[in-house]
C-alpha cells in the first residue's frame, strides 16, 4: 500500500465579498471593529490569566489576614492560661490579680503583632476556687479593607479549678516554752504560728467542710511528745497487754514477751503505763553503743544493730521533788517562776524516766478529713517546755504513713498522692533533763549536745525523704546561722518552697500560704 501526502486546501473569501467588506467598513467603522474583536481570539489567555491572579493574590491576602489573627489567638490564649494558673496559685493572696496580669504581659506584649488588646476580665470565685480570664484582641488587615474589613476581633477564655491531689499532711508544731514569746504585733509566736496553720488549712480545704483524698494530721511536740489520742481521755483502768515474741527491753535488759497498749493510744509501750500518765514517750536511743543505736531514727516497731525496739519507753509523771518537798531546800528555796536552771537542778535529782519537764497539753491528731475537727485542735494548742525537733519529726511520719502505730493513711493507693510534713519550730535542739532522750546528751548549753541531737535530727529526716515523703521546714523568729543551716538540710530543698526563714508573724503567714498554694495542684476546666 503507497502512502499519499495530501496538501490541504486554502479556504479563499470571494474578491467581490472582501470588496463590498471593505466598503461596509469604511461606512461602519465602530461595527466593524467590534465585529473583528469578536472573531478574532488572539489574547484571550492573558486575560484569563490576569482575572485568575486577581482572584488568587487576593484569596492569598484573605489568608494572610487570618492567618494573623489565629496566631494572635491562639497566643492569646495561651498567656490566658499562663496567667489563670499564676491566679489560682496564688488564688487567696493580695496580689492575685497584680499576678495574673503581669504573667498575661509577659506571655503576651504589648504591640504582639500590631494587636490591640482588651483585657483580660477576672472573675474569681474562692467558694469554689474557679478563677475565670477573659481577653479580646483587634488585629488590623491588609487586603480585607477592599472588602469591608479593617479588623478582625479574636476572643479567647479561659477558666481554671484549683483541684487538689490526694494529699497525706501532718502539720508537726512546736510548741515549747519560747512560743509563749512575743512575735511582735500584739501576739505571742504560738497565736501566730496557729493562725498561720489554720490559713493553710482552710485554703487546702478551700469552702468544703471535707475534700476528696485530703487528710491532715496534728503533732505537738517539746522536749517530748503527747502519743494519745488528742480529744480521748486516759482510763488507767483500761489498760491492756499484748503477747509478742520474746525480746531483750532495750530500756532496763529484762527479757520480756509483752507490751502494754493504754486505751486512748495505738503506740505500744516497753512499760505498764501508770495512774496519771500524761501520755509522753521518750526518744528509742540508748547512749550504750554511740551513735550506732539510733531506732529514734526509723519508723514503727523496728530491731537495729540487733537491739529489738518493739515498742516506746512511757514517762513517768511525779518522781522528781515537787515545791515543798525537803529536797527543794538543798536548791536554794522554792521555785522562782520562769528559773529553768531551778528546774534543771530539781530534775537532776530525779530518775531519768521521770516526767521532769512538761508533757504538751495537746495529744496527736491522726490524719483525718475534717477541716473543723484539725483546726480545732490547732486553737488547742499551748506552750511550755524544751526542744527536742527529732522527736517532733519522727512522730510525724509515724503518724503520715499506714504502719504501725499509727495507720490511718492509705496503704498502696491506687491514685497519685503525696505525703507531706510540715516542720515548724522557732529554736534550737535543747537537750536537757526529762526529755525525749532521758539527758544522755546533757545541758542546752552544750554545743557538744546539741551538735548530736542535730545529727540525729539529720538522719531522721535522710530516711524520711528517701520514702519520697515531702518536708517542709519553717525557722520561726530565731536567726541562728546554725540553726537556719539544720533546717536547710533537713527540709526537701533548701530554698522555698521548702524552706523558709520567718522572722515575724507576718513572714510565717506567707510561708504557710506559699505552702499551701504548692501542696494544690491546678487544672484546666476550659
Amino acid at each position: 500500500m503507497k502512502w499519499t501526502a495530501v496538501t490541504p486546501m486554502r479556504t479563499s473569501i470571494p474578491l467581490s465579498v472582501r470588496r463590498w467588506q471593505n466598503r461596509s467598513c469604511l461606512l461602519q467603522p465602530l461595527r466593524c471593529f467590534g465585529r473583528r474583536l469578536l472573531d478574532d481570539d488572539r489574547g484571550a489567555t492573558a486575560v484569563y490569566v490576569v482575572l485568575g491572579l486577581t482572584v488568587m493574590i487576593a484569596a492569598m491576602g484573605m489568608g494572610l489576614d487570618a492567618g494573623r489573627a489565629y496566631i494572635v489567638k491562639s497566643r492569646l490564649s495561651s498567656a490566658l492560661d499562663a496567667a489563670a494558673l499564676a491566679g489560682g496559685l496564688t488564688m487567696f493572696d493580695a496580689s492575685r490579680d497584680e499576678d495574673i496580669r503581669k504573667y498575661f504581659r509577659v506571655n503576651f506584649p504589648d504591640g504582639f503583632m500590631g494587636a490591640t488588646i482588651t483585657g483580660p476580665s477576672i472573675t474569681v470565685d474562692e467558694g469554689n476556687e474557679t478563677v475565670l480570664l477573659r481577653a479580646s484582641a483587634d488585629v488590623s488587615t491588609s487586603v480585607m479593607p477592599i472588602l469591608g474589613y479593617d479588623e478582625i476581633t479574636v476572643v479567647a477564655e479561659t477558666e481554671v479549678t484549683r483541684k487538689m491531689k490526694a494529699l497525706d499532711l501532718v502539720l508537726s508544731m512546736d510548741v515549747s516554752g519560747s512560743m509563749g514569746e512575743s512575735a511582735g504585733g500584739g501576739q505571742s509566736r504560738l497565736t501566730a504560728a496557729k493562725n498561720a496553720a489554720k490559713e493553710l488549712i482552710d485554703i487546702l480545704y478551700g469552702s468544703n467542710e471535707t475534700k476528696d483524698l485530703l487528710t491532715i494530721g496534728l503533732v505537738p511536740w517539746n522536749a517530748k511528745v503527747k502519743v494519745m489520742v488528742q480529744g480521748q481521755s486516759y482510763v488507767h483502768s483500761q489498760r491492756s497487754s499484748e503477747a509478742v515474741p520474746a525480746f531483750t527491753n532495750p530500756e532496763n535488759g529484762q527479757n520480756q514477751s509483752i507490751v502494754w497498749y493504754a486505751n486512748n493510744s495505738p503506740v505500744p509501750l516497753l512499760f505498764e503505763p501508770p495512774s496519771g500518765w500524761k501520755g509522753c514517750v521518750f526518744n528509742r536511743y540508748k547512749d550504750s553503743d554511740g551513735d550506732t543505736n539510733d531506732a529514734d531514727t526509723h519508723e514503727g516497731p523496728t530491731t537495729v544493730n540487733g537491739v529489738n525496739w518493739p515498742g516506746w519507753a512511757p514517762s513517768y509523771p511525779g518522781t522528781y521533788p515537787a515545791p515543798g518537798d525537803p529536797l527543794s531546800l538543798l536548791l536554794g528555796g522554792e521555785p522562782v517562776s520562769g528559773d529553768d536552771d531551778y528546774q534543771s537542778k530539781r530534775c537532776g535529782l530525779a530518775p531519768k524516766g521521770s516526767d521532769c519537764v512538761s508533757c504538751p497539753s495537746v495529744g496527736i491528731t491522726p490524719l483525718q478529713s475534717s477541716k473543723t475537727a484539725i483546726k480545732n485542735a490547732v486553737n488547742g494548742l499551748s506552750s511550755g517546755g524544751n526542744t527536742n525537733i527529732p522527736a517532733g519529726l519522727a512522730w510525724a511520719w509515724e503518724v503520715v504513713t499506714p504502719a504501725a502505730p499509727f495507720s490511718e493513711a492509705v496503704e498502696n493507693p491506687t491514685y497519685d498522692r503525696d505525703q507531706a510534713i510540715v516542720l515548724l519550730t522557732d529554736g534550737i535542739n535543747c537537750p536537757n533533763y526529762g526529755d525525749g532522750y532521758k539527758r544522755v546528751f546533757g545541758s542546752c548549753n552544750s554545743n557538744t549536745a546539741r551538735q548530736k541531737m542535730d545529727a540525729r535530727l539529720r538522719k531522721l529526716a535522710t530516711n524520711i525523704k528517701e520514702q519520697g515523703i515531702l518536708i517542709y521546714a519553717i525557722q520561726f523568729v530565731d536567726s541562728d546561722a546554725e540553726q537556719i543551716a539544720l533546717m536547710k538540710d533537713i527540709a526537701t530543698a533548701p530554698e522555698a518552697p521548702y524552706y523558709y526563714y520567718a522572722p515575724t508573724g507576718g513572714a510565717l503567714k506567707s510561708a504557710f500560704r506559699e505552702i499551701a498554694n504548692h501542696l494544690s495542684e491546678l487544672r484546666l476546666s476550659k
